[in-house]
């Protein structure tokens, strides 16, 4: 078998070093004199030249083609088109044509010559920004896919604000982990994998959503309300406060929606000061997080509510407030009377404390975690009287309190004194 390469060009030297190992090499040059300076400066004994232009039928009548398992040319586009036509459509050959160029040919006459490219500039473009962007902790691949940040494999480090959390604490839309290299071993991992530092995370997605995610696990970057949405909805809400959140949430655009925020597509966050929204929302099950004001901003001090099914978008949530806000944030978790904690309460707690640890480490918050005893609406309202301006409550869309079935998140959400967040439990993976 042989690889036959076209023109002496700036990387044919080091090129034939690599090919000359494992395969025969064919050298094609129509330049005689510089052909023979080649090979006096670097004899090959597996190398076989031969004069001549590579888009001359009487050439390649010395070739052995089907043995030949690639043509890589250093030729121009235009030449290696016409080379790429003769092999193809006049000489049958089925093998692999490489074009090595600073400029990428038409994009339709490479799909039907089966052409593949390598840009050199490309593939210095990947390198340089591993080394200058990435430092060691980001790296974007070479030759694989689109080559627009679709594609990115992230290093987890004991500093990372993502160290320790599960993977459905950091999805978000447009991105998700399909690999995970842990001790040179590759996991397919499930949303409750929870990431470890050394893990290499391998990222697929939008290159924006990449972006995105990449921001969140290396250097903390908030993507609230982002992971939910793009856009921001309200109800008659342009007071102070509203406008105090307008001027710090990334969304792309706000819309008035007074009749039915779900309408709306891409919404991200939605605004209220109604009373009655918080009904609808526990009713109609909103998909995104909704801000009931109360006129307790700025939010200095925020108070998470961890007695709900929907914890983990509810803290990731919180932290992100955090830094967007610059606030302090209370974790409370009400239990029963410590003799009689189920194992699950337990197990909850002790994930808690794990949390608060990590947050404070990881990414320099100011993170609490109180525990009462007793009940969880009467504890958390009790609380919501002194420092608090935000109450975070996590809830899932449908389910609602009933006299026989209360429902904590609706019934502190409905008696909150201060600004009240809720954040659903939702599939982001759409």
């Amino acid at each position: 078998m042989s690889v036959i390469l076209l023109g002496l060009g700036r990387y044919v030297e080091e090129i034939v070093e690599v090919v000359s190992a494992i395969s025969d090499v064919v050298l094609v040059e129509r330049d005689e004199a510089r052909l023979r300076a080649f090979l006096e400066k670097a004899p090959v004994a597996n190398l076989r030249a031969l004069p001549g232009s590579a888009t001359d039928v009487g050439l390649w009548k010395e070739v052995d083609l089907e043995a030949a398992e690639a043509v890589i040319s250093f030729l121009s586009v235009e030449a290696t088109l016409d080379v790429a036509r003769l092999l193809r459509k006049a000489l049958g050959y089925r093998g692999k044509i490489v074009h090595v160029s600073k400029a990428r040919p038409d994009p339709q006459a490479v799909r039907e010559l089966d052409l593949e490219v390598v840009s050199i500039p490309e593939v210095l473009g990947a390198i340089l920004r591993n080394l200058l962007q990435g430092q060691g902790i980001v790296r974007y691949p070479v030759g694989i896919g689109l080559r627009k940040g679709e594609v990115v494999e992230v290093l987890i480090t004991e500093s990372s604000p993502a160290v320790y959390a599960r993977l459905r604490e950091l999805r978000q839309p447009g991105a998700r982990v399909a690999l995970v290299y842990r001790e040179g071993s590759p996991i397919l991992p499930r949303a409750d994998f929870r990431v470890q530092p050394g893990d290499r995370l391998l990222v697929v997605g939008d290159p924006r959503g990449v972006e995105i995610f990449v921001g969140a696990v290396i250097r903390g970057e908030p993507t609230f309300p982002r992971r939910f949405g793009s856009v921001g909805a309200l109800c008659r809400a342009e007071d102070e406060e509203a406008l105090y959140l307008k001027e710090r949430l990334k969304v792309r655009d706000w819309v008035e929606a007074c009749e039915d925020p779900k309408g709306v597509a891409e919404v991200g966050v939605f605004l209220a000061r109604d009373r009655d929204w918080v009904r609808r929302a526990f009713q109609e099950g909103y998909p995104f997080p909704s801000f009931h004001l109360r006129g307790t901003h700025p939010y200095r001090s925020i108070l998470v509510s961890a007695n709900t099914e929907a914890l983990s978008p509810l803290l990731a949530s919180a932290m992100d407030l955090a830094r967007i806000f610059g606030s302090e944030v209370y974790v409370l978790f009400v239990s029963r009377v410590e003799a009689f904690m189920p194992p699950e309460e337990k197990e909850l707690l002790e994930n808690l404390k794990l949390l608060v640890e990590r947050a404070r480490k990881t990414s320099g918050l100011e993170v609490h975690l109180i525990r009462k005893e007793g009940n969880p609406v009467r504890e958390t309202l009790k609380l919501l009287k002194g420092k608090f301006n935000l109450l975070a409550l996590g809830y899932t869309p449908g389910r609602r309190t009933a006299f026989f079935r209360p429902y904590v998140p609706q019934l502190l959400a409905q008696a909150s004194p201060v600004s009240t967040l809720l954040v659903p439990e939702v599939n982001l993976e759409r």
